[in-house]
């Protein structure tokens, strides 16, 4: 199911709506879902697969314009106004679908209840069974029929090429004092593509280690990290901040 329709739809008897019972395995890749009035959403929220796919939390995906109309002006024309815009969303389905036949391990999907725990790690990393692959090769999950209704979230890049490789990386700070400033990291491939990426922004305390979730456009092995400090302006003391130590797990590796 690529996008299944919302309205009229969500929520309804399984007669009448896609439901795990319409085929040996049902996967679903939610891209626009939510309320048609109020979100201008086409697309439907509730799980109707074996595996459904949020990607980007299944409501708004990165490049798309966010579509709302203020509540006192809206009306059937604001509607359908709008309506005719929200092409984008619904059909980043289709073309992460399209993408995944040639990158499939670019959308490795982690089973999650919420996104919000997704986005905070607790599904990191793939069991030791793995992970199921959004698209094209989704049928390959060994446990894609072992429940319904099993949600699965990812995130994507807002252009082509859309597929993302989800990473931990964790630093353990070496300091002379604690010191308020922004740490970074550089990644490269064995590619040589370079990419800058934010772990924390605030005040840091030696010997502490911080760390994010990443979702970064650079596939395979890493080759290279690089720690990157920036002192903020209002701290005024001397001091001197490195790393310790840098971790980079990968979410694939079990």
């Amino acid at each position: 199911g690529l996008d299944p329709a919302g309205p009229l739809f969500q929520y309804t008897p399984t007669m009448v709506r896609l439901d795990p019972s319409d085929a040996k395995f049902v996967d679903v890749i939610h891209t626009h879902a939510g309320h048609l009035f109020f979100d201008f959403a086409p697309g439907i929220l509730q799980t109707c697969g074996h595996l459904d796919f949020y990607p980007n939390g299944g409501k708004k995906m990165p490049g798309c314009k966010q579509l709302r109309v203020p509540p006192a002006t809206r009306n059937i024309n604001h509607l359908m106004r709008e309506y005719r815009s929200i092409g984008c969303g619904h059909k980043r389905s289709l073309r992460y679908y399209a993408e995944s036949i040639i990158i499939p391990n670019g959308f490795v999907g982690y089973q999650c209840e919420t996104y919000q725990a997704f986005v905070l790690g607790d599904c990191f990393p793939c069991p030791k069974e793995g992970c199921p692959l959004m698209g094209h090769y989704a049928d390959k999950f060994s446990h894609k029929t072992e429940k319904e209704q099993q949600k699965v979230y990812l995130n994507t890049g807002p252009s082509p090429p859309y597929a993302r490789w989800r990473k931990k990386i964790c630093v353990r700070v070496s300091a002379t004092e604690t010191m308020k400033g922004n740490i970074d990291v550089a990644l490269t491939g064995t590619n040589g593509i370079r990419k800058k990426y934010t772990i924390d922004k605030g005040t840091f305390k030696p010997g502490n280690t911080y760390l994010n979730y990443i979702d970064t456009e650079i596939p395979g092995n890493i080759s290279k990290v690089e720690f990157l400090w920036k002192k903020h302006l209002g701290h005024v003391q001397g001091g001197c901040m490195g790393a310790e130590e840098v971790t980079v797990i990968s979410g694939e590796n079990r």
